[in-house]
């Protein structure tokens, strides 16, 4: 009965995750299926706002503790990740091309921390005090994974863990494109172990000569994957208290993308 904002699910986009959220068996008393569905609308309005757990609008219908709860919960049993996945082989599917990927890209990004406990670190290359996100995408800009880490974390360093568990979702991945922040002994042995080509990109300076700026070659596509992200105000500092928490939002801010039109993809919310 309440008046919808713009981060709530349509009835067809929800129709879609609706099989991740609501329990197909219920302990104790049941719990309305609208129920299970404000859970969601209410940790979408939180990432995309950025506003505290504590801010969340009374209208809700929920309890911002409860909607805390399962966002917690759900990251923990890797919910969240599965909705991803998911999401990600219908959009793959509906363009054309094959469920699963076979390249993608990978790079990283710094966001200051706010007073609130977790990880953190010293980036001395953006100088900046917080974490640093790294994430694997395919060639659509499609999120594959996503791990944080503290700020003075090197991105080659980052990378085995966080390709060894992207592959082990998809097993088809074969090529990775990256900057030059990552080649490196251990970690190019590490990538290799998972039978996975670690191909090494320009970086974003400009052609010698040129004077301008110029779009790299294969690494604009996760470029455009962080400014998705961008999108949403919870992203622009980290404010959870772990690591998990983090990538849980990150991987939920992707999740209203995929909702949508495969050519409405790259539009502005």
């Amino acid at each position: 009965s309440r008046l919808s904002y713009p981060s709530d699910l349509s009835d067809p986009a929800w129709s879609r995750v609706r099989p991740h959220i609501v329990p197909a068996r219920l302990r104790g008393r049941p719990c309305p299926e609208q129920r299970w569905r404000e859970y969601l609308d209410a940790i979408l309005y939180v990432v995309r706002t950025g506003c505290p757990w504590r801010a969340l609008p009374y209208d809700f219908g929920v309890h911002w503790s409860s909607a805390h709860k399962h966002f917690l919960r759900w990251a923990r049993r890797g919910r969240w990740q599965r909705i991803l996945d998911d999401l990600s082989e219908q959009v793959r599917q509906d363009v054309g091309r094959a469920s699963s990927p076979t390249a993608g890209g990978a790079d990283s990004c710094s966001v200051k921390s706010t007073p609130a406990a977790g990880p953190r670190g010293f980036d001395g290359a953006k100088k900046l005090n917080g974490v640093k996100r790294h994430v694997v995408v395919d060639t659509l800009g499609l999120l594959l994974g996503v791990s944080v880490t503290a700020a003075n974390t090197q991105d080659r360093a980052a990378l085995p863990h966080l390709l060894a568990e992207v592959t082990t979702r998809c097993p088809t991945l074969e090529l990775l494109w990256a900057d030059r922040g990552y080649p490196g002994a251990p970690p190019t042995a590490a990538v290799a172990a998972l039978s996975v080509t670690l191909a090494l990109v320009s970086g974003v300076k400009p052609p010698a000569g040129s004077g301008q700026f110029a779009v790299q070659p294969r690494r604009w596509v996760v470029e455009r994957s962080f400014a998705w992200m961008s999108r949403c105000r919870r992203l622009a500092r980290h404010y959870e208290q772990t690591a998990l928490a983090h990538e849980a939002m990150t991987i939920v801010s992707q999740i209203p993308l995929m909702l949508r039109p495969p050519d409405k993809l790259t539009e502005p919310p």
